[in-house]
């Protein structure tokens, strides 16, 4: 997070609604009463006419209405106006899909979207700042381009610009949000192009900027800039500048993936900081294989140098997909037995292994398999994966009982073709990270997935290689690339030191709001000084905790009194000299 210090004095939006005039869908009486004592209303503070704080009306309940539930959904028809209460609670975030499975699709369609105190519902959701509760909406018919009816800001930069009243970055929330299709063009491009520079480093904001008098940009107007500017951070522009130069899917491939439930998986460039081309292949032979089913597992192989996204990619692919992942460790796998637990009847046999226990309680189903580090694995192993990549079959060693596992995703994570990868981009230096011309990238990437699928035989062998659907080239990051990984892990520390402090459970470090200034600079600095192309993001996430994170806890117990659990919050701040010397330092309130 940057700069989420207000900047503005609150106010509430113009006329809003009564709570008993929000939309309603088939509401039946009500059950009895709950005793649960009232919420304290806050005491709007007065602003000039027409500026909005970027804090939305609490949704109220009547006098005489009980509190929500899930399970109200089996006798009443559904209320978006009760959820919303709920969800401005301390709502759970599952409570919200139990809820709503009670309805039909077209019900819960018909008043996602309904409008509540002149804000459409999601804004709600959003305000959460919870990515899974985003995404559950979404789901279930709610607009990612939907705009408030009073001020017109779009819901795309009312998430960015909530950090502002939040105190914590809303990262996920604005990454989800994109990845599910929302509209780019609301945001002025000043504010995130190119996306290492710090919007704040271009004001003024004055007629200079056309872009301002788009219809699709009329919102921000002068009092929103400077909001806009100080919370848009280095991972949201950059994934706002990357998504002007993708496709998005089309109308056919977009059917493919709602078909085969995997409409998030088109979204999964959005989670994956660099590696465009793997994202893109990994969706184009996945789609693939959905339209035209095949007996044979899909097989891949993730090939790059170590911590460049090869398992975090695996991790996406099951998170977006609903799938279960079993992630193997082949560092110490000699014999196949190793893999998959010996045979019936030597002994240790009804115990099976990890593996075999996952392909049979999933028999039939799709999962997927990560084998980490395959290349240290032997000959022995390798010629144990031989039917299940071509047959999609396997046996239970615990009973001998037949097992599908026709649609397993089978990858191989391997560091063994490294060399071919970071010659190919010495020699296509300047190209392999240009993405502008997407048809000649995607003839690049093609070009060095066939030179990887070649090696693979003469390092494998055949018999294994000839069962590789697909071999996937992670390449090291270029220097943008570089610093929003650092900044990705900027982001984590901010999450780890805003926790609450538990004295009792030894959590010392917290209450903490960290202002981290002119990110692109500090990123670019951090990722200039510590990225190793040898340890990929490891080394980033190094370079964070000596720069930022061990300072800042310095600074923090250089503090006299001592550590509560209930302590005030306190503000610190990350930020270069003139000179270009990286400090941190504690700030007023």
């Amino acid at each position: 997070m940057s700069k989420t210090r207000a900047g503005i004095k609150p106010t509430q939006p113009k006329k809003p609604q009564k709570p008993e005039d929000a939309p309603e869908v088939l509401d039946k009486s009500p059950p009895p009463r709950r005793s649960t004592p009232p919420s304290p209303r806050k005491v709007p503070l007065v602003v000039p006419e027409g500026q909005w704080n970027l804090r939305l009306p609490k949704i109220e309940l009547g006098p005489e209405e009980p509190e929500f539930t899930a399970e109200e959904g089996l006798t009443q028809g559904f209320s978006i106006r009760r959820l919303v209460h709920a969800m401005q609670g301390d709502m759970k975030r599952g409570m919200i899909q139990h809820y709503l499975a009670f309805f039909s699709e077209t019900v819960v369609a018909k008043g996602i979207n309904a409008p509540l105190a002149g804000f459409p519902a999601i804004f709600y959701a959003v305000a959460t700042n919870d990515d899974k509760i985003v995404r559950t909406w979404v789901n279930n018919g709610g607009d990612v381009n939907a705009v408030d009816e009073t001020y017109k800001v779009p819901l795309f930069a009312f998430a960015i610009m909530m950090a502002d009243t939040l105190g914590k970055h809303t990262t996920a929330v604005t990454t989800t949000l994109l990845s599910l299709g929302a509209d780019v063009s609301v945001i002025p491009r000043v504010f995130f192009l190119p996306y290492m520079d710090d919007p704040p480093n271009k004001a003024p904001f004055n007629h200079r900027y056309t872009e301002f008098n788009e219809p699709t940009k009329e919102w921000c107007l002068d009092y929103m800039r400077p909001v806009l500017a100080r919370t848009i951070n280095l991972t949201q522009r950059y994934f706002l500048a990357r998504t002007l130069t993708e496709r998005r899917p089309s109308e056919r491939q977009t059917q493919v993936a709602i078909t085969n439930g995997a409409l998030a998986l088109l979204g999964i460039g959005y989670f994956m900081v660099g590696q465009s081309s793997a994202a893109k292949m990994v969706i184009q032979k996945s789609l693939s294989t959905m339209a035209l089913p095949k007996a044979q597992p899909l097989v891949m192989v993730f090939s790059g140098p170590s911590g460049h996204g090869k398992t975090e990619l695996a991790k996406r692919m099951g998170e977006l997909l609903s799938l279960e992942l079993e992630c193997v460790d082949c560092t110490e796998l000699r014999y196949e037995t190793d893999l998959f637990g010996p045979k019936k009847p030597y002994i240790g046999h009804e115990l099976g292994s990890p593996l075999n226990n996952f392909l049979t309680r999933l028999s039939g189903r799709r999962c997927i398999v990560f084998l980490d580090e395959f290349e240290k694995t032997t000959p022995d192993v390798q010629n144990s994966l031989l039917v299940p990549f071509d047959e999609g079959k396997y046996t239970d060693r615990r009973n001998r009982q037949a097992v599908d596992c026709s649609k397993t995703i089978w990858i191989m994570a391997t560091n063994a073709l490294d060399d071919t990868i970071l010659d190919f981009c010495d020699l296509h230096q300047a190209k392999v990270h240009q993405t502008d011309d997407s048809h000649r990238h995607a003839e690049l990437m093609n070009d060095l997935s066939g030179r990887l699928k070649k090696q693979l035989k003469s390092t494998f062998g055949n018999p294994l290689s000839s069962r590789v659907s697909l071999v996937v080239p992670f390449l090291p990051f270029s220097a943008g690339e570089q610093a929003v990984v650092a900044h990705k892990y900027v982001l984590d520390l901010q999450d780890q030191v805003r926790q609450k402090i538990q004295v009792s459970g030894h959590q010392l470090v917290g209450r903490i709001i960290l202002d981290v200034r002119q990110d692109g600079a500090i990123c670019k600095l951090i990722a200039q000084e510590g990225y190793d192309a040898s340890q990929g993001a490891r080394s980033l996430k190094a370079a964070v905790e000596t720069r930022i994170e061990d300072e800042l806890v310095h600074r923090y117990l250089e503090e006299d009194g001592r550590i509560e659990d209930w302590q005030p919050l306190v503000n610190y701040t990350v930020d270069l000299s003139r000179n270009g010397v990286l400090s941190v330092f504690k700030t007023a309130d």
